[in-house]
């Protein structure tokens, strides 16, 4: 029996003692110096900003990686253009349709890394990950992966990521060309995978809780293009595909700060990766939008210099 949720749902919300103050002004990360503007929607994060990154990075390896054993790893941000069509990020390059009711396409989002000089390297274009977690599946593109005494876990911290945001809609701190992330990744079998998600959801509101952050868990929606097939409808609250967490930022709102999804065995299937003891594999991943925590942090207390739990 599945269950019905609908995009945005909230499903819970915890309060906290900063008041919904709608008198107040957005902040201005860069007039207040923690981050100053390159080129458009590409930003240096200044010496404040940074301090607060390097704590938010302390923090995740407090709440997550620590307790619930993810193993960190840096993955490469840019692979060909072949990666992204296998896992459904961009058109087939013959024009066929897919059969998908996705409403939106990557392609305008997307930016490509071609070599400006003529060397002997190599000559096809490359993709910049917009996701961060696409080049994992292309590692294990048609292996067997042991995961007979446990999900895989990586976490990556390592770099930014990159999406050709429209300018009029680019807010410092929110919605940027190139921004940070952390990304955590688990692979294994189905009942795994959730716990898994659920338990990375659970610490993430942990922490949001900590800073006294209020907050909200919604619906959300999948960052990958499904085939009408592949949606998956949720049996229980435990499994909805996408659980977003909204932390409120005073004179903005609600923001998305991180993404949790259970993915089934969509991105198993399309690389063919399977387990080694004949296991139907599943994936997830939770992402986290450091830019964006940075800003609901310095929103709800005015200043990035704080000391954190």
């Amino acid at each position: 029996m599945t269950i019905k949720v609908e995009r945005n749902e909230v499903l819970h919300e915890h309060t906290t003692s900063f008041k919904k103050d709608s008198k107040l002004d957005p902040i201005d990360l860069t007039a207040m110096g923690i981050i100053k503007e390159a080129f458009p929607g590409i930003f240096a994060i200044g010496p404040k900003g940074t301090k607060l990154l390097n704590q938010i990075y302390e923090a995740l390896q407090k709440y997550v990686v620590q307790p619930l054993d993810f193993e960190e790893v840096v993955l490469p941000k840019m692979a060909p253009v072949e990666t992204f069509e296998k896992a459904s990020l961009v058109d087939f390059p013959d024009g066929r349709q897919r059969q998908s009711a996705f409403p939106w396409s990557w392609n305008q989002y997307l930016i490509a890394a071609k070599p400006f000089g003529e060397t002997k390297g190599v000559k096809e274009t490359y993709i910049w990950d917009p996701l961060q977690c696409t080049v994992f599946y292309q590692l294990f593109e048609g292996e067997t992966v042991d995961v007979a005494n446990g999900p895989m876990k990586w976490y990556d911290r390592s770099g930014p990521s990159y999406r050709n945001e429209d300018l009029d809609s680019l807010f410092p701190g929110v919605k940027q060309r190139e921004f940070h992330r952390a990304e955590f990744i688990f692979l294994g079998k189905k009942e795994d995978v959730i716990e898994t998600r659920e338990q990375t959801l659970k610490q993430l509101e942990a922490l949001c809780q900590d800073l006294n952050l209020g907050y909200r868990v919604v619906v959300g929606g999948s960052c990958h293009r499904l085939e009408d097939h592949e949606v998956r409808k949720p049996t229980s609250q435990r499994d909805i595909p996408v659980k977003d967490i909204e932390i409120y930022c005073p004179g903005y709102g609600y923001l998305e700060v991180s993404g949790n999804a259970i993915m089934g065995d969509v991105l198993t299937k399309r690389f063919d990766i399977k387990g080694r003891e004949g296991e139907k594999l599943w994936s997830g991943c939770s992402g986290i939008g450091l830019n964006r925590m940075m800003y609901a942090i310095v929103s709800n207390y005015r200043t990035s210099n704080l000391s954190f739990p």
